[in-house]
């Protein structure tokens, strides 16, 4: 009854339960951090935790925070995971430890992770290190040969261990040396290597993957651009057989940047535009990529209302997303506004994306020419100082960048000497860059380098009337094939570079060389800002901002619904935490009285069981006491048998001859019973008699009595049988009779002889055999009249036995009786009961 009421009343809670989770309103999604912070509050020392460790050090990775924190949680991974003995947390553990040391040069300690790693793991550290090298910014000898050591290497050990997937890992890595390294054939040849792997595997889309890669690392020059643009397609081809319709947008995504990157604005266009169509056409709702990149090629082909349209799209989208800040979009608007002249604009966009990573020294050039373009030269070189002091400048191009703001901010300062050097020192920088930038595996087209620099120089010396001097540097600028590792030319430039020939033209007296220029600049000017499209560009800035504070309204009031859904959460947590409350203490009640109930039952049962103890005891204490006194009847009953057996043996001295004799035999079958209430007595089972105890013992007696010197031996079969008294006595006394009268006749005239008792117990008889090789007795003699007390109280005795006698005469007397076996009720005859139930089984 208690199980039903416990039971009934789980399922009560469990239904309560269950239905304030379904009222519970849903929780606002945290950030991932957050998330993972939590989990590792609550998580047990189990494989899961490595995993939240490994993933909090790539989180801290890949968002450039405190390395401390990165190799904390990494260390913790590989602890656990060793302890754990789990080799792919412990080995993910080491990759972010390995990778946080290499990027701090803590060299040694990277390389002392390898020891404790299996061999695939050491050809993935490897590979590691040696991008460490690789991608350092001066593509110098020494790096790339210590890149070029530790890929070799890592192939090495992935061959060992026949491992594919390091194997490929080790070719593109090598295939990124050989690019770096000028070796393009060879760098080609390692990727062609994975892709026949896979072609023999018929693995399409790992194939479609390397041609992918193929096209992102190959440096982006003049002479590549055949081979970059067969990559991709050829990806894009595998992955539309696939019908893998985000890998055909992703590669549509790198043919249209190649296109950007080599001026190939039509194309690039009408490719982004495909990729969109696909986006719609899929359902895919993130359409920013594309959306940025056609705002990129209308600025760069001079369509400013176009660009503002994307821009808008992309900004719009990127937040339905779920960002907050596009960093792209700031830096396009950043460039539209100041080629539209509306720099403080422009400056307070480019501000919002101060120290991007991937844009930072792109955007520290623009900020200080628009500090120049405000007529605030001193801020713009004290801007540029601190972002170097802050940021260090390592590559040629980013030096280069660095000197061609702090030319521009001296030459508005009219400091003409500071800015020729810096002028000067970028045109040094942009040779090597130039160089640098046809082996780069990674390439932006956001440089300077190339016709912007000789812009920025012929500008300045046009500007200060060295007319001779700016013809150095303009001619160049405008041919395309100049630069070979950098084509992004917008149409901005090249109005600005044909204004430059014109005046250097006019300058020289060439005046009809200076005519076509002015026509050309003018024509570029107007296809930019003719009245029409200025006042459109100008309609569409203000429909922008516009739209732009609707956004930062939509997203303040969605955080203001935000705050009043977390709100409306709290509440509902609080009802809910109150409505659980209530069911714990009711079902704390519950409880408490079901225990009350059960500690009362618990104490009654006790109390009967403390009751039936006692009467057990004193039941046992009755039974004990009936015991002993049956035993003290059996001790009086044999004291008195053998008070009558000392009256016989004192009678016996008084008579001779056949009285003697029948005194004598008289005390054998006194002593038998007296052995009997003797054995009784002396055991603690008063049910039985062990006959293969007493047996023996009063063969002793008989044969002590009778001093057989003459040398008649004695041989017992005896099985344990246990008989009650009542049969023990009769046979006894039977076996008395034969004993005595095979001792007194069997062997006359002293003989030695032999008598063989058994007993034994044949399933549900006993059977008692006397025996000896004495002279024998009569064959009739069960059925003759004899005047023979012995035999007759044998014959009396079996009767009362219910039992069968037989005499024999074969070689010797033979007197076999054989009676029913009734078990005792004694604790020793229950044990043999089991024994023989079991041996009948």
């Amino acid at each position: 009854m208690k199980k039903k009421i416990c039971l009934s009343l789980f399922l009560l809670l469990y239904v309560l339960s269950a239905q304030a989770q379904k009222k519970r309103p849903e929780q606002n999604a945290e950030t991932r951090f957050a998330v993972l912070m939590k989990e590792l509050g609550e998580s047990k020392d189990d494989t899961n935790k490595v995993y939240l460790l490994v993933e909090l050090a790539d989180y801290y990775w890949r968002t450039a925070r405190a390395n401390d924190s990165i190799i904390f949680y990494a260390e913790n991974a590989r602890q656990l995971a060793r302890r754990l003995k789990f080799d792919k947390g412990y080995n993910e553990g080491t990759y972010n430890l390995c990778r946080i040391y290499v990027r701090n040069k803590m060299f040694d300690k990277a390389r002392g992770l390898l020891s404790n790693l299996s061999t695939d793991q050491q050809s993935r550290l490897h590979i590691v290190i040696g991008e460490n090298f690789l991608f350092r910014p001066a593509l110098e000898k020494h790096d790339l040969d210590s890149a070029y050591k530790y890929f070799t290497r890592a192939l090495t050990l992935a061959n060992s261990v026949r491992s594919d997937r390091w194997k490929h890992e080790s070719l593109i890595a090598m295939g990124k040396y050989y690019f770096s390294a000028g070796e393009f054939a060879k760098a080609k040849n390692s990727f062609h290597q994975i892709i026949a792997d896979h072609q023999r595997n018929k693995d399409s889309a790992a194939e479609a993957n390397i041609w992918s890669e193929l096209g992102l690392y190959m440096p982006d020059t003049d002479s590549t651009l055949a081979d970059q643009i067969e990559a991709h397609g050829n990806a894009n081809k595998i992955y539309r057989a696939l019908k893998d319709t985000v890998k055909v947008i992703e590669t549509l995504g790198n043919m249209g940047g190649v296109y950007i990157y080599h001026a190939a604005f039509d194309t690039a266009k009408k490719i982004h535009l495909e990729s969109l169509q696909l986006r719609k056409f899929a359902k895919i709702k993130k359409t920013f990529n594309d959306t940025r990149s056609l705002a990129w090629i209308a600025y760069a082909q001079g369509n400013f209302d176009e660009s503002l349209e994307y821009t808008l799209d992309a900004e719009k989208n990127f937040r339905e997303m779920g960002g907050k800040e596009d960093v792209v979009v700031n830096v396009i608007l950043g460039t539209i506004y100041s080629e539209n002249g509306d720099h403080q604009k422009s400056l307070m966009h480019l501000q919002k994306t101060e120290g991007t990573k991937l844009w930072r020294f792109y955007v520290a050039r623009k900020i200080a020419e628009q500090y120049v373009h405000l007529k605030k030269p001193a801020e713009g070189i004290n801007f540029i100082n601190g972002f170097e002091k802050k940021y260090p400048p390592v590559s040629p191009a980013d030096r280069e960048s660095i000197a061609a703001a702090k030319g521009d901010c001296y030459a508005a300062m009219r400091d003409d000497l500071k800015a020729e050097r810096y002028y000067l020192e970028m045109m040094k920088l942009d040779d090597e860059a130039q160089k640098l930038k046809s082996r780069e595996v990674i390439v932006l087209p956001v440089y300077i380098t190339g016709a912007e620099a000789y812009h920025k120089i012929a500008d300045f010396y046009v500007s200060r009337g060295r007319f001779k001097a700016a013809s150095n540097y303009i001619p160049k600028a405008l041919n395309t094939a100049s630069f070979s590792a950098n084509q992004f030319y917008t149409q901005g430039l090249i109005r600005n570079l044909w204004r430059l020939q014109y005046k250097v033209d006019s300058a020289n007296g060439d005046y009809a060389t200076a005519l076509h220029s002015y026509q050309r600049f003018v024509q570029l000017k107007d296809s930019i800002f003719d009245v029409n499209k200025t006042k459109q560009v100008l309609n569409l800035q203000v429909s922008f901002e516009t739209k732009k504070k609707e956004l930062d309204i939509e997203a303040k009031d969605a955080q203001i619904r935000a705050f009043e859904q977390n709100e409306k959460l709290r509440q509902a947590n609080l009802q809910q935490e109150k409505f659980i409350r209530n069911i714990t203490l009711g079902a704390a009640f519950i409880f408490l009285m079901l225990g009350a109930l059960a500690y009362r039952q618990y104490r009654q049962k006790r109390k009967a069981n403390t009751l039936i103890v006692s009467k057990n005891d004193q039941l046992h204490h009755v039974l004990k006491e009936k015991e002993w006194l049956l035993k003290e009847v059996h001790h009086r009953v044999k004291n008195n048998l053998h008070t009558i057996i000392c009256l016989l043996e004192s009678q016996a001295t008084f008579l001779q001859n056949d009285a003697l004799k029948a005194i004598e035999n008289s005390q054998h079958r006194v002593y038998a019973m007296s052995l009997i209430h003797q054995k009784l007595y002396q055991t603690d089972n008063l049910q039985s008699i062990a006959m293969h105890q007493y047996l023996p013992e009063f063969i002793c007696y008989l044969k002590d009595s009778f001093d057989l010197s003459q040398g008649i031996v004695f041989e017992l079969n005896i099985d344990p049988v246990e008989l009650e008294p009542s049969k023990a006595i009769p046979v006894a006394l039977i076996l008395n009779e034969a004993v005595t009268n095979s001792i007194k006749y069997a062997f006359p005239g002293s003989r030695k002889g032999k008598i063989r008792i058994s007993l034994r117990l044949n399933q549900e008889e006993v059977e008692l055999v006397v025996s000896d090789n004495g002279i024998g007795i009569p064959n009739d003699i069960k059925e003759r009249k004899l005047n023979s007390l012995g035999v007759e109280l044998i014959k009396g005795l079996s009767e009362d036995l219910n039992g069968k006698i037989e005499f024999e005469n074969a070689d010797g007397t033979k007197i076999t009786l054989t009676f029913r076996f009734d078990s005792p009720e004694g604790p020793a005859n229950r044990r043999y009961q089991l024994k023989e139930s079991h041996t009948l089984l």
